[in-house]
């Protein structure tokens, strides 16, 4: 990793039809005192947005290697090539998309070669990159040829971990086991130890009603999660529950817990955009770097208006910078 003090964020721009680009470049000039910003775009949509958002006077530099990133408080640009053409905004399409994973792939690459501490990735169309593309958790995680690796969401007050992601209600109930629980919560524990936790509390959020109202609501908690609890509390981790989950977001956001492990989705996500709308973050365990990224998706309906709200990236950096920070802290 480079020696320089301040820390180097890359940003990957997203799909150039959407408002990745447009609410990076209102995030960035915030930020460029006090870190290192590598944006990963190209020059026609890169032109095409700074003009929308009227950030001629922000200082940039194109580079052509890491070597070129220095302490300047100014914009540095990676050029990620392809074909030259605009992308008209609003329109999902298959060249949108290929532009798209290739920004992510270069700021992969920097990444895992030690360019860079994080990466921020601004939205992308999953239909639009492909059909074998799940989303960018598993593309970056791929990449990184990782094992074992989770999608969290860190709010202001709380932090949720989504023990499964995008499946359907019942494939998602389905692939719930005593085994996977018990290696997610060791997981998510060693991951917030790293990332300079110290001494995580983790809840683990119930399936049924109410947790199961001791049986009357169904058996999940009795027969999945509870063995699990008990095994990685008795490996040391600080863990508890099942805890009914109607309650349980609102007692770790009130400070009671640090992380909640939710059994899917939506359950997690819910609360977490109710309670930090527009403030939460996107955050990748398990990769070799930090990941970060806004909640929102490409806001297709919006894009070239110049009216996205860059608040969610604004969010997205921060997290990525306090994390980067934090975890040199307690590194030995």
């Amino acid at each position: 990793m480079t020696s320089l003090t301040k820390p180097a964020i890359g940003i990957s721009s997203g799909d150039p039809a959407g408002i990745g680009l447009e609410v990076t470049l209102k995030a960035v000039p915030k930020f460029l005192r006090d870190v290192r910003c590598v944006l990963f775009t190209d020059p026609a949509h890169f032109e095409r947005c700074r003009k929308l958002v009227g950030m001629e006077s922000v200082p940039v530099r194109w580079i052509a290697s890491n070597n070129e990133i220095t302490n300047e408080s100014l914009l540095f640009l990676v050029n990620v090539a392809g074909p030259s053409e605009l992308i008209p905004w609003g329109e999902a399409s298959l060249r949108a998309g290929q532009r798209a994973a290739a920004y992510l792939a270069a700021a992969s690459d920097y990444a895992l070669a030690g360019h860079i501490h994080a990466i921020v990735t601004a939205p992308v169309s999953k239909s639009s990159i492909g059909a074998d593309f799940k989303g960018q958790t598993e593309f970056l995680s791929q990449r990184a040829a990782v094992r074992q690796f989770a999608m969290a969401f860190f709010t202001p007050t709380f932090k949720v971990v989504l023990a499964t992601v995008h499946l359907s209600l019942k494939e998602a109930l389905a692939s719930i086991t005593t085994e996977r629980y018990v290696d997610l919560i060791s997981f998510v524990d060693r991951e917030f130890l790293r990332l300079g936790y110290r001494h995580p509390r983790i809840a683990i959020a119930g399936i049924n009603p109410h947790a199961g109202e001791g049986g009357m609501f169904g058996r999940e908690e009795i027969e999945l999660l509870e063995p699990a609890v008990q095994i990685a509390a008795a490996h040391g981790v600080t863990v508890s529950g099942p805890h009914s989950a109607d309650s349980l977001y609102y007692r770790a956001h009130t400070g009671e817990f640090d992380v909640v492990i939710a059994p899917y989705h939506d359950q997690g996500l819910a609360p977490v955009k109710l309670i930090a709308h527009g403030t939460s973050t996107n955050v990748t365990l398990g990769l070799p770097y930090i990941r970060t990224s806004p909640d929102h998706g490409t806001a297709f309906q919006i894009a070239g208006r110049n009216v996205a709200d860059p608040g969610g990236m604004i969010s997205a950096i921060q997290c990525a910078i306090e994390l980067v920070e934090r975890q040199s802290r307690h590194t030995p």
